[in-house]
């Protein structure tokens, strides 16, 4: 019984020891394991650290990704391209598409600039501390960036940030490399709108764009400057003198372009010499208000500013009409010559924007809107379009119709008229708390209708739209997103199996 409970007793310690080794060994496995694990990690990510991984763009719309309009603009400049960036750190997004850059054209570099680096160069851009700057140098050319202001713009009825850097820095190298930029001439001398201080939004994306921008007193010039591709009439609230309208008919007749608004002057004004103008293309803005009724297209309690029915059909709005809206405030409607009288002046028409079937136009000032409703015109109607005027058939005057050849040129004048320019003003609205000009739709209607009248494939135009743009990881993030995605999901699978099939041996 002694021998028998000494027995037991020593089977039992024995069976303790194993299971303390066992548990022992497991320990230190497990120990093992976790500083594989925890080395492996700190390997990987070391590892991960010495490649040159491309960034991840996780917005909807790729506006971190360099387009594929900014690589065909820039892939066939031949010119050296440095790009400096001061007081930017290396995470930040601008690097990386500065790097794109470099990589779509190897005749762009770039370099992290700080005093330390080039001082030389510190000093002869004026760079201090606290600024945030990129350079772009080509010869004696350069275009100096302030990325805190420049990169960016805001819509101020959604109060989203609109980034803008991709524009920039295109547009800006364009800038450098480009001889004969497009030039807009806003004429001035009649309350028109002003470029710099009424139309600021317009006026920077314009700039963004690569556009020359210029203001012209015809009254002191007497004429439309040569190099002017554009003549932007913008809502003038006093008529032009008699000279003044016949030098913009003297540059319609040499084929120039001309991008027009009106807003509604008082009751009873009239433009006669303005209008002189507008005969050539067979045209007119009647005076008055729009009153959109079809709640659908009009802004709550205020029917007189309203979202106009967009032309899918025209390039200048295809884009917009399917993505976008135009909203307009206070407009007059455009009335058209016969189509006899048009076929006469070798004038055609394309609507670009109109209101719906239910809209009402009052030109009746003196009373109150009901009084004013019962005799007003009602009907779909016209508030901006493309007019086309063939100038020459490629002929001319000391051109006979023998000398023409298929290589004459035709020449054409474009004229888009809208009988609103309140959508371009920067004024905010009392109704709306906001301006008109902050609307995407608005801003790209105008872009693009002066892009048309330019008709110059080299000006790039890049309008991202940044509602998906609520993430972009930096760098040294893409690397840990990398190895947690992919690679230490694997190490797991691959530790687990190891120990499974370990475990299964010993049993």
């Amino acid at each position: 019984m002694e021998n028998q409970e000494k027995s037991d007793i020593r089977l039992s310690e024995k069976f303790s020891l194993k299971m303390r080794k066992i548990l022992i060994a497991n320990r230190l496995l497990t120990l093992l394991l976790v500083v594989v694990l925890i080395g492996a990690f700190i390997g990987l990510n070391v590892w991960i650290n010495t490649l040159d991984l491309p960034e991840i763009d996780v917005t909807a719309n790729k506006i971190y990704t360099l387009s594929e309009e900014s690589k065909e603009a820039i892939k066939s400049l031949d010119q050296e391209i440095k790009m400096y960036l001061f007081g930017i750190h290396e995470d930040n997004s601008v690097v990386g598409l500065v790097k794109q850059y470099c990589e779509a054209n190897d005749k762009i570099s770039y370099e992290m600039l700080s005093s330390e680096s080039n001082l030389q160069k510190v000093q002869e851009f004026g760079l201090q501390d606290g600024y945030s700057i990129v350079v772009i140098e080509s010869g004696e050319s350069k275009k100096i960036i302030d990325a805190n202001s420049d990169f960016y713009t805001y819509d101020y009825t959604t109060y989203a940030q609109i980034d803008i850097t991709e524009q920039t820095l295109t547009n800006s190298i364009l800038n450098l490399s480009v001889e004969n930029k497009p030039k807009l001439y806003f004429v001035e001398g009649h309350e028109e709108y002003n470029i710099t201080t009424q139309l600021g939004i317009l006026s920077t994306y314009l700039k963004n764009d690569a556009y020359e921008l210029s203001s012209i007193n015809l009254i002191t010039t007497g004429s439309v400057p040569e190099d002017c591709d554009v003549l932007a009439i913008l809502s003038p609230m006093t008529d032009f003198l008699e000279n003044e309208a016949n030098a913009v008919i003297e540059y319609i007749n040499k084929g120039g372009n001309i991008f027009l608004t009106q807003d509604v002057i008082a009751q009873g004004s009239t433009m006669p010499n303005l209008q002189k103008v507008l005969d050539v293309y067979g045209v007119s803005v009647e005076n008055g208000v729009v009153v959109e009724t079809d709640k659908n297209y009009a802004a709550a309690n205020y029917p007189y500013i309203f979202v106009p029915q967009i032309s899918s059909s025209s390039e200048i709005t295809s884009s917009i009409a399917s993505d976008a809206y135009v909203m307009l405030a206070y407009s007059r409607k455009i009335n058209f010559k016969s189509d006899e009288e048009l076929q006469n002046l070798k004038v055609t028409k394309e609507e670009l924007l109109g209101t719906t079937e239910n809209a009402m136009f009052i030109n009746d000032f003196s009373t109150d809107l009901t009084s004013a409703a019962s005799t007003a015109q009602t009907g779909h109607f016209t508030v901006s379009a493309l007019v086309t005027k063939t100038i020459s058939e490629g002929s001319t005057e000391e051109t006979t119709s023998e000398e023409v050849t298929e290589e004459t040129p035709k020449v054409e004048s474009k004229l888009i008229i809208t009988a609103n320019g309140m959508f371009l003003s920067d004024e905010a609205r009392q109704e709306l708390n906001s301006p008109l000009s902050y609307l995407k739709g608005n801003r790209d209607f105008a872009m693009n209708a002066i892009s048309n009248l330019v008709d110059e494939n080299d000006i790039l135009t890049i309008r991202k739209d940044m509602a998906g743009a609520t993430y972009m990881a930096t760098e040294n993030q893409n690397r840990v997103v990398l190895a947690i995605i992919f690679i230490i999901p694997i190490v797991i699978i691959i530790t687990g199996i190891v120990i499974w099939h370990y475990r299964k041996k010993r049993k």
